[in-house]
């Protein structure tokens, strides 16, 4: 506060003389506020230096503290990366814990499965020796499915003994089978009830073995039956061209009396259709060499003969397991072909007949060359067309000289009965006998 304004507060607080009795009673006042405010300053004074040592001391212990952080911080940092190391350690203990449980659960299933092969082995062994074929043939379908699991482990001693074992059953199996086939044929199935059953039921156990043992089966039991065929008709009194039909009369026949017994071959087999074709094939063989051995040529009626059954039989088998009717309409035409006398429509007839088989079976031998297709489904590709009238084309050269020799006849029939005269009133000059002879000509 300056000089002016203490006087005027004076003033104002002391106007008049009469006001100065209060002197005293202020003053003491303001003395009492001095002290409080001396004991204040004093006591701030002493506060402010004791807070300057608490101030040390304060800043002394947060250094402390400072230090206490900066190491729990280092020491937690180093918990960190022991925890971290610590859990890749775990994470690596589980990995390998997870590797060894799955190889324990494929071991687990390892053996157990092939606690079922040991088992389904010894099961088909028994089987097996009883000929128990149906059960054999479910039981070798629940093997091979076993032993596809075991692909990976085939160098183990266990798994290649299984295996040799398993493949000496399935030998057994397959020489059981064969055996009882043999019988097939020899009249036992029709003395045996079962007999037939249990072929049946080996037929499944052929099935569930390798396809080459199927086809050895029906190779066996095709040619088995031809055997008798061929014995018969290779003999001095059958082996003859006249006894062409008789051939096929004897495998229909065959077919017919056997048609119940061979139900017991499933029909993906298609036995008779693969009997048929090894049929024809040895026919054909039989009448090549009966063709060729022949000392002087061939009768032209017998010839023809055997030709027309042997195109009616091509014919029944096309439309039994699949083909075309084409060989029945030449046979019918050439039926009649050489019964009569050498006359100069039998000449014709063999002409027109001659070109026409000739231009069929210049179409069917060539699908036959194609492809020696043994196909063992009917109606995928086999021709029966001309499998065994093929082998009648290289002698069918005395139709041309039965023509040659009968058109040479008429010819001179002709000229010795011609009149040399021309009819009156004639337009032209063209003899009777010249219409013959180029209608002869033109047939």
């Amino acid at each position: 506060m300056d000089k002016s304004s203490a006087l005027e507060y004076i003033n104002q607080m002391f106007p008049n003389e009469v006001s100065l009795s209060g002197v005293e009673p202020l003053m003491q006042k303001i003395q009492n506020e001095i002290r409080t405010v001396d004991a204040g300053i004093l006591a701030a004074v002493r506060q402010q230096s004791n807070s300057g040592t608490k101030a040390k001391e304060d800043l002394a212990a947060a250094t402390r503290a400072v230090e206490e952080l900066m190491y729990k911080i280092r020491e937690i940092k180093t918990k960190a990366v022991q925890s971290e190391t610590m859990v890749q350690e775990i994470c690596r203990d589980i990995k390998k814990l997870d590797f060894a449980k799955k190889h324990i659960t494929t071991t687990i299933t390892a053996l157990h499965r092939l606690t079922m092969l040991v088992s389904a082995v010894e099961q088909l062994q028994v089987m097996a020796s009883k000929r128990q074929y149906r059960e054999a043939a479910a039981q070798l379908e629940a093997v091979n499915q076993l032993c596809s699991h075991f692909e990976a482990y085939r160098d183990i001693p266990k798994i290649i003994e299984l295996r040799e074992k398993f493949k000496n059953i399935k030998q057994i199996l397959k020489s059981h089978v064969f055996s009882d086939f043999s019988s097939l044929g020899t009249g036992k199935e029709t003395e045996e009830t079962n007999l037939l059953q249990q072929l049946s039921d080996a037929c499944l156990v052929v099935d569930a073995l390798e396809p080459s043992v199927r086809e050895e089966l029906v190779n066996n039991f095709c040619n088995r039956e031809l055997t008798s065929y061929e014995q018969i008709f290779e003999g001095a009194e059958l082996a003859k061209l006249d006894k062409t039909e008789r051939r096929y009369a004897w495998i229909k026949r065959r077919m017919r009396s056997n048609e119940e017994i061979w139900k017991i071959f499933p029909s993906s087999w298609h036995v008779s259709y693969r009997l048929c074709i090894l049929f024809c094939k040895k026919t054909r063989k039989q009448l090549e060499d009966i063709l060729a051995n022949l000392k002087e040529k061939p009768d032209v009626g017998t010839l023809l003969l055997a030709l027309q059954r042997t195109l009616e039989f091509e014919d029944e088998l096309a439309e039994k397991f699949g083909g075309g009717t084409q060989n029945r309409e030449i046979g019918n035409e050439i039926e009649e072909i050489g019964k009569g006398n050498n006359s100069s429509s039998s000449a014709l007839d063999i002409r027109k007949k001659y070109e026409k088989k000739l231009a069929a079976h210049q179409g069917g031998d060539s699908e036959e060359k194609d492809g020696s297709k043994d196909l063992a489904v009917p109606g995928a590709g086999f021709n029966f067309r001309g499998i065994v009238s093929s082998c009648f084309e290289p002698h069918l050269t005395v139709y041309v000289e039965l023509e040659e020799k009968t058109l040479m006849e008429s010819l001179e029939k002709l000229v010795q009965e011609e009149t040399w005269d021309i009819e009156d009133g004639s337009q032209s000059n063209v003899l009777s006998s010249s219409m013959q002879v180029s209608s002869l000509v033109s047939l």
